[in-house]
């Protein structure tokens, strides 16, 4: 009786949390999009390669994809995350190459039901979830990170228990500030050092720490869209950055969503975003250290450009949204 109370206990914790900034701000959301990528190439170049990563069709619905571009489009699916990306190739360029992406985009409010799963580390299937428990190049795991994991989860035998308190030391261990130059890259030794940066910096350190625990744990990133006040017919909305999350994985739950960035911000939703996420964002990759005809990247959602076979910089990029009026949905809920 007392797990159960204390299992209730934590959930009307996190509605309380939600519904303190209003339901209407985590809910679902319908968006209409438009992300753009446009570049002028150097004199001289012979050809020009464009990419941009697509929206997965996954915890959301991708409808009225269409994609423009100096030239024939083509969607290419990568195949160590099943990220989907649209591709064009220029040769002989004279004027920008424009490559584009709009889309009608339906997301849910997730609840992934933690307290259904009382799986041990044991139980995870090792084979199975062998690309979401190693290191790599982006996810550094190192004596340190061990350390930390072996303490935190120390007399904790469930893996919601373990990933709860490695969600909790990183919440009270980072601070969101983009202050100290080396944020973002979710460069481990940085986190541990300086306790600082963005959430690339939070998850990535999050996703580290679980998979030393053995605790099978991946990468989201798309683009934030903004609580309740964007929710609203004014017109398109403009996105600077986009944002990442992370996810563990626990038998009898599936896949755990955490965002620990989001909840230092908003910390009245701490216990909300552990297990809950809100509809507020559109999810684009998961991979890290993916190769696009050239060097690995950390992570993707910026447009990638090469001319005459060499990265390239300078590409101009946009990311709008518009919410779909309530009378829309409803004609679209009708089929008419």
């Amino acid at each position: 009786m007392r797990s159960l109370a204390l299992v209730l206990s934590a959930f009307a914790t996190a509605a309380l949390g939600a519904d303190s900034i209003g339901r209407d701000a985590v809910g679902p959301r319908t968006v209409r999009l438009a992300y753009e990528a446009r570049l002028t190439p150097p004199p001289g170049t012979e050809r020009v390669e464009l990419w941009l990563p697509l929206p997965r069709e996954e915890n959301q619905a991708v409808r009225e994809l269409k994609l423009t571009g100096t030239g024939r489009v083509t969607v290419m699916r990568l195949p160590e995350s099943a990220d989907r990306v649209a591709w064009v190739r220029v040769e002989k360029p004279h004027e920008p190459v424009v490559l584009g992406i709009t889309a009608l985009v339906t997301r849910q409010e997730l609840h992934t039901p933690v307290s259904a799963s009382r799986a041990l580390v044991a139980d995870v299937d090792l084979a199975a979830y062998a690309a979401e428990l190693g290191g790599s190049p982006s996810v550094q795991i190192n004596d340190g990170v061990r350390a930390i994991a072996r303490r935190e989860t120390a007399g904790k035998p469930t893996i919601v228990a373990q990933a709860h308190a490695l969600y909790d030391w990183v919440f009270d261990h980072m601070q969101y500030d983009k202050s100290v130059p080396g944020w973002g890259l979710g460069d481990i030794p940085y986190c541990l050092k300086v306790g600082k940066g963005n959430c690339t910096d939070f998850h990535t350190l999050f996703i580290a720490l679980a998979r030393s625990a053995g605790i099978p744990a991946r990468w989201n990133i798309g683009f934030p869209l903004a609580y309740g006040e964007g929710k609203t017919d004014a017109g398109d909305q403009s996105v600077a950055g986009y944002h990442c999350w992370a996810e563990f994985y626990a038998p009898g739950a599936g896949w755990v969503p955490v965002d620990i960035s989001e909840a230092r911000k908003h910390p009245e939703l701490k216990d909300y975003f552990f297990g809950n996420l809100s509809g507020n964002r559109v999810l684009f990759t998961r991979g890290r250290d993916l190769v696009l005809d050239g060097k690995p990247l950390n992570y993707l959602i910026y447009p990638v450009a090469h001319a005459d076979g060499k990265d390239i910089s300078g590409v101009e990029w946009k990311f709008t949204y518009r919410d779909v009026p309530d009378a829309e949905l409803t004609r679209m809920a009708a089929g008419r």
